[in-house]
């Protein structure tokens, strides 16, 4: 209820907000996320998207970088361009050569005359590479620690971490309503398998 009525009024009453209009449809932006194995990185660029942006890893100086797909200068793909020069990524259409940190290093097809490096910067996502998997960091503000967000098996040194990678054809949301809420002890308590191998915590 709201407020506490004047004038011989009751409160007013308020309908509870449907909980899936608070999901982003895209995904949680402030967050670390598994991104791609450091071995599926070698000497050319690679293209993911998460959470709606298109994003490219290449191998900088310092392990698996990312910065978003789009070159600053005309929209080109990254994803599609070079790696000419260890540790930077080159766009396939001007030619435009970026470090890990998004730094125009050099304008190729304008030669040691261009006078745009550290003028233009392009997005970077922070990484950092645990155990052979490259996590990103999808938000706006400062990363948080990655303890926050990562399984505490990928810090200590004697877990093995095996990786699959699968495929939806759908939105993440079709993920969180069908495999992460536990809706299956209760939709499919009638089934075979089910009565043959009940769900632990699934009741009676």
């Amino acid at each position: 209820q709201k407020g506490t009525g004047t004038n011989g009024h009751k409160p007013e009453k308020t309908t509870v907000k449907d909980v899936r209009s608070l999901i982003p449809p895209l995904g949680l932006r402030e967050y670390w996320y598994p991104a791609i194995e450091d071995k599926k990185v070698k000497n050319k660029p690679v293209g993911l998207k998460l959470l709606g942006d298109d994003i490219v890893f290449f191998r900088g100086k310092n392990g698996v970088a990312a910065l978003w797909n789009v070159c600053p200068h005309r929209g080109g793909s990254l994803m599609h361009g070079d790696c000419h020069f260890e540790g930077t990524v080159s766009c396939p259409y001007h030619g435009w050569t970026y470090d890990e940190d998004g730094n125009v290093l050099a304008v190729l097809p304008e030669g040691p005359e261009s006078k745009i490096p550290g003028k233009v910067k392009a997005r970077k996502y922070p990484t950092v590479t645990l155990k052979g998997m490259v996590f990103i960091w999808m938000g706006d503000e400062e990363p948080a620690p990655l303890e926050e967000d990562v399984p505490p098996e990928f810090f200590d040194d004697y877990t093995t971490i095996l990786f699959h990678t699968e495929y939806w054809a759908s939105n993440w949301n079709v993920a969180l309503e069908n495999g992460i809420d536990a809706h299956v002890p209760y939709v499919h308590r009638d089934s075979v398998k089910q009565l043959i191998n009940p769900m632990p915590g699934g009741g009676p």
